[in-house]
């Protein structure tokens, strides 16, 4: 479902190349490290995809993004966001985090220039499609 997604989204884009699955024991591991649990859609998607080399982030990628993300200094913390995707260019998607655990009906792009948050999708599905098209 995730690769057949990716792919025709992302049909054309040379860049693109596909990772294999992450295991279990990969997405537990990045669980725990960053002391979050991941949503649902998110899980799905590293267990056919273990990011795409251009636009979404590998299981290791997320871990090592957030980690660093949480140490800059900006206007508002970074920690209330779980990235998972990013532009090449410094601005990340991510799953917004609030008290109850992450929120995996919305994707935000943290903008690193202006230290803006920024609606994007309702969900990592949609970030994916808008993002291959341009839209997001």
């Amino acid at each position: 479902m995730w690769r057949q997604c990716v792919l025709k989204a992302a049909a054309g884009n040379p860049n693109v190349k596909l990772n294999p699955p992450a295991d279990n024991s990969d997405i537990l591991a990045a669980e725990r490290a960053l002391g979050i649990r991941f949503p649902s859609d998110l899980v799905e998607m590293l267990r056919q995809v273990d990011g795409d080399n251009y636009f979404l982030l590998s299981c290791r990628q997320i871990v090592d993004v957030n980690l660093r993300l949480r140490s800059v200094t900006a206007w508002m913390p970074l920690d209330c966001l779980l990235f998972v995707a990013g532009n090449g260019c410094g601005d990340y998607f991510g799953y917004p985090i609030t008290g109850d655990g992450v929120k995996e009906t919305e994707i935000f792009m943290w903008e690193h220039d202006y230290d803006n948050r920024i609606f994007k999708a309702n969900g990592l599905r949609e970030a994916v499609e808008n993002y291959y098209k341009d839209t997001i």
